[in-house]
């Protein structure tokens, strides 16, 4: 029997087990990494389609803030929880997780703003905990509304203008949503909550029904 070569081989089997035992917590963190980053990119999707399709609602022109808020939260759909569907977005209850923000601002026919109105519902991420959200929270700037969509209006009023139509006060709505994603606990120390954010700027010609105030759906 060559025993030589059985200590051989026996060495190369223990660097083996030394070298997996080296690299496996590595390979664990890049593996749960990857899922974690997995769900919150689809969780991100979900708050931007969300935004996207709140805004598409408020750009009707027939609905109310309230209205546009709670079409917001509904587009995310609903998720399993504890053997109950619960919609994904939540303003309220036991374990609320995203705050929105819709703002109308009211530009009259040359495209500066003359009124603005606002709803919010919902709560926000401070602090280490939740604080219920205001409008303070709104990351939209009036000036950059009015910088952006003044010279539009305008173009617009001086379309129907030389078509014969009157020029007409024109409206932005926007939709922001905040939700807070909670990492699924794994172990690799993360921060919790991951702090999302996604809004939605659209323009309304014709004439909308606004509710000022705060509240929720």
């Amino acid at each position: 029997m060559d025993t030589k070569r059985i200590f051989k081989e026996k060495r190369k089997n223990g660097q083996g087990l030394v070298e997996l035992a080296i690299m496996l917590p590595i390979l664990l963190i890049l593996l749960f990494g990857l899922i974690e980053m997995g769900f919150g990119l689809r969780n991100y999707l979900i708050v931007v389609n969300a935004a996207r399709e709140g805004g598409r609602f408020a750009a009707r022109g027939r609905y109310t803030d309230r209205d546009s808020a709670t079409q917001t939260i509904a587009s995310s759909g609903v998720i399993r929880v504890n053997n109950a569907d619960v919609s994904f977005l939540r303003p309220q209850g036991n374990d609320p997780n995203v705050g929105v923000i819709v703002r109308e601002f009211l530009m009259d026919d040359v495209g500066e703003i003359i009124e603005s109105t606002s709803y919010v519902t919902g709560v926000i991420s401070a602090g280490g905990g939740v604080l219920p959200i205001s409008i303070d929270d709104s990351l939209i700037d009036p000036a950059h509304i009015l910088d952006v969509h003044s010279d539009i209006t305008q173009d617009i009023n001086d379309i129907r203008e030389a078509n014969m139509y009157a020029r007409s006060e024109n409206r932005i709505v926007t939709v922001e949503v905040f939700y807070m994603h909670h990492p699924l606990g794994s172990f690799i120390p993360l921060p919790d909550p991951w702090n999302m954010y996604a809004r939605s700027v659209n323009r309304i010609v014709t004439g909308r029904n606004t509710s000022v105030g705060g509240g929720g759906p």
